[in-house]
């Protein structure tokens, strides 16, 4: 009987350890596949300026349960009481993927984090605008918030947005300096004959301004699995605009040229390693504004080699062996041989 006891304990613990690490992998799944809880906030969230004075705007995250790769800011304010000087990323977000755009009344940027292994799981700054207070005579308030088209993309979710909140900033500009006094002296009008010319109006033409979804990625699609480390990368914007490609989690940015179909592709010169990878593409549109396009994909690398991740269903084939062999052990010891 101690014998029985002995192997019920021994094979008791056996099916423990399988187990148990599948079900660490799948709170590891359900972990990187949080459901959307970041936020966005800027900070301070109220400020008082005169004319003239500079002052920082903290872009903060908090990814709650999130494992943040991917922030895209888009922020607006009224231009005739700020206008922005620079904006840049914060010490959360150590990467550039999109450099920051300055527009009257708009301001843009895209961070990431330091690698895919790196991602933003902790509160922090990820960007900070620099503003100048402008406002005429008076006071005057201007809030700066967050556009739209914000964009927050976690890891192995680069194109779901898991932004559910933002929060913005109120700034008060007071003791503008003081219009000038009107002048005193008349000035005179000379009487003349004028002679009109009239300008005919010009046809309107078809403007090539790219428009949000001029910047396109075709291929890899979202989540796609690829076995090659240099897998071509194709795309459409508009003919002869240049593209700004940042692979990443380690980041390789390179410009290509759109051919004259609109068409544009890239192939890795350095080879990417096994595993998830993101893909930013960004484009200036004929007015200066930049759109940007994003899309994923997992290098499997080769079939069979040992860095493979095991296929869905190892564990629990695993476990039916255990089984097998607990019951074969038990067998044993009841009926000796």
């Amino acid at each position: 009987m101690k014998k029985i006891f002995l192997y019920v304990a021994i094979g008791l613990t056996l099916l423990a350890i399988p187990a148990t690490v599948f079900l660490v992998g799948q709170q590891q799944e359900i972990r990187k596949r949080a459901a959307p809880a970041t936020t966005l906030s800027l900070s301070p969230t109220t400020v008082t300026k005169e004319i003239n004075e500079t002052f920082k705007l903290n872009v903060d995250i908090d990814p709650a349960t999130n494992q943040v790769t991917t922030v895209k800011v888009y922020l607006t304010y009224d231009p005739a009481v700020l206008t922005a000087t620079a904006i840049t990323n914060g010490a959360n977000a150590p990467k550039i993927l999109t450099s920051g755009i300055i527009e009257s009344g708009t301001a843009s940027i895209t961070v990431g984090a330091a690698s895919n292994a790196q991602p933003i799981a902790t509160r922090g700054t990820v960007a900070v605008i620099t503003l100048q207070a402008i406002a005429g005579t008076g006071t005057a308030t201007s809030n700066v918030q967050f556009a739209s088209n914000t964009f927050v993309g976690g890891l192995n979710e680069p194109t779901a947005n898991v932004l559910v909140g933002t929060t913005g900033a109120s700034v008060t500009v007071s003791g503008a300096a003081p219009s000038p006094a009107p002048s005193l002296t008349p000035t005179a009008t000379p009487s003349a004959t004028l002679t009109s010319t009239l300008t005919p109006t010009l046809p309107a033409t078809t403007s090539g301004e790219a428009t949000s979804s001029a910047i396109q990625i075709v291929s890899p699609t979202a989540n796609d699995s690829v076995t090659s480390t240099s897998p071509t990368i194709q795309g459409k914007a508009p003919p002869g605009s240049t593209v700004t490609l940042t692979i990443y989690s380690e980041p390789q940015t390179v410009t290509v040229t759109v051919d004259a179909d609109g068409n544009w592709s890239y192939t890795p010169t350095t080879a990417l390693e096994t595993g998830p990878h993101n893909v930013v593409a960004s484009v200036i549109t004929a007015s200066g504004a930049t759109e940007t396009a994003s899309t994923s994909f997992v290098i499997s690398g080769e079939e069979g080699s040992s860095s493979d991740i095991p296929v869905s269903g190892s564990i629990e084939t695993t476990i039916l062996l255990m089984a097998i062999g607990i019951a074969l052990l038990l067998f044993g010891a009841i009926v000796p041989i």
